[in-house]
């Protein structure tokens, strides 16, 4: 019954981390020379990994990405659909997979006393260049030749690289509070 319980109260914590990616990450700032926006949704990347691990982090992005498969606007400014998966664009939403698993693995082996709090940023600097390395080849493939690696680079990660350092930051301030909280919520559970 207790592993059931575990197993229920897990999945009601990604069900909340979609909710929150749902309402969070359509908010965008468009660039006027790119066609990927500024979000929330790296941000909220960290976040999931800290909070809910690799593999809980992992199913909340994909339920997430399912939801705007099947056209809810929950993608970056309020689109959905596989048009917007499968866009020039989409290929940073399906990065988002490995960037969380990454982050979430990283922050884990820190919360077990393994890593310190810069091997958690260390974690999200290298998730964000997978991200990163998704998005640009993704926008490559689908642009079929007509966009250079410069050109791809110039417009859909150079003028992003404040915003996400930023966005790590913030990540990384709220890391140690996070640790915190949940060492407590363990000892509780262990009373």
């Amino acid at each position: 019954a207790k592993n059931k319980r575990d197993t229920i109260v897990e999945l009601t914590r990604a069900a909340l981390m979609t909710a929150v990616f749902c309402v969070l990450a359509p908010f965008t700032i468009y660039l006027p020379f790119s066609p990927v926006g500024i979000t929330l949704g790296s941000f909220l990347l960290y976040l999931a990994g800290l909070l809910l691990g690799p593999k809980l982090g992992c199913i909340s992005i994909a339920l997430y990405l399912c939801m705007g498969f099947f056209g809810l606007p929950v993608f970056s400014g309020f689109m959905g659909g596989a048009g917007v998966l499968f866009g020039p664009t989409g290929g940073f939403l399906i990065g988002y997979v490995p960037c969380v698993v990454l982050v979430g693995v990283i922050a884990e082996k820190t919360r077990k006393g393994k890593r310190t709090v810069f091997s958690f940023l260390a974690g999200m600097i290298r998730g964000t260049i997978v991200l990163y390395t998704v998005g640009v080849l993704w926008f490559l493939f689908v642009y079929g030749g007509s966009a250079s690696f410069s050109d791809a680079v110039a417009v859909c990660v150079v003028p992003f690289l404040l915003f996400d350092g930023i966005k790590i930051g913030l990540a990384a301030a709220l890391y140690q509070p996070v640790v915190r909280l949940k060492k407590k919520k363990d000892l509780i559970k262990k009373c």
